[in-house]
């Protein structure tokens, strides 16, 4: 198969080819932690056997986790830029909508970084453990 290159705006996950969707990475960002959680519940998965597998994957959770605030605040900048042009639902009052949205965003954000400080916590806790070593059977 030969070599494509690929636009700066598109990347290939999976054989997928996407483009600059944001909804299309998050959507396979939600998909790589559901198939996560499916390899790590048997418990018999290859790369799923000591400590140190529970280390590399955590420090990915606190690398992922740690773009979740910066991520909440671009969606409240793609309201915040026009939200002349937007309107609630439901005859619902839109500037109580919106002062409730934001209020909503800035908590997640707050629990994102908690999240991520909690997630590094565990992340230097698995890094001071190990897999005893084998025992070897004496010689007589």
């Amino acid at each position: 198969m030969p070599d494509i290159q690929l636009p700066d705006d598109m990347a290939a996950y999976g054989g997928i080819l996407m483009d600059t969707r944001p909804w299309l990475y998050a959507d396979t960002a939600a998909d790589a932690l559901r198939r996560l959680s499916l390899c790590t519940d048997t418990g018999h998965s290859e790369g799923w056997e000591r400590p140190e597998h529970g280390y590399r994957v955590t420090g990915h959770l606190v690398t992922m986790a740690a773009r979740l605030p910066e991520l909440l605040g671009d969606i409240e900048y793609l309201i915040a830029v026009d939200d002349q042009r937007i309107e609630a639902t439901d005859g619902a009052d839109t500037q109580t909508e919106l002062t409730a949205l934001y209020a909503e965003i800035r908590a997640a954000q707050a629990v994102a970084k908690e999240t991520v400080a909690a997630l590094g916590r565990v992340h230097a806790r698995l890094g001071t453990l190990k897999e005893k070593p084998t025992a070897t059977p004496k010689k007589e």
